[in-house]
């Protein structure tokens, strides 16, 4: 079996920062947790580098994620198993806030 090759240039930076924003973090916020300097944070962020698999796996520790999420536009998934970088957030909400959008979600699924 021949696997159709996608796009060999991966670049994570652009889901890491979204997911970084949605969560609330700054770019120094990570770097510490990383025991990292800032601008490493900002070379990943911005695909100047891709870090270490270490580095990938303590930001997926970091942020609650997981390596499929972030490598989701490199692998063959259907769309309907891909999230939106927004929604990592969600996580991080009070019950209560967590509540109302499941009312809305429910909300929005009736008006089909």
């Amino acid at each position: 079996m021949k696997l159709e090759k996608k796009n060999s240039n991966i670049k994570i930076g652009d889901i890491l920062r979204r997911t970084r924003k949605s969560l609330g973090y700054t770019q120094e916020d990570v770097a510490e947790m990383l025991d990292l300097a800032p601008r490493y944070v900002s070379d990943i962020e911005r695909n100047k580098t891709k870090g270490s698999i270490d580095t990938l796996v303590k930001l997926c520790n970091i942020y609650h994620i997981t390596p499929t999420y972030v490598l989701q536009d490199y692998l063959d998934l259907k769309n309907e198993f891909k999230i939106d970088p927004n929604l990592v957030g969600y996580y991080k909400l009070s019950n209560r806030d967590k509540e109302i959008i499941s009312e809305l979600i429910k909300h929005m699924n009736t008006k089909k």
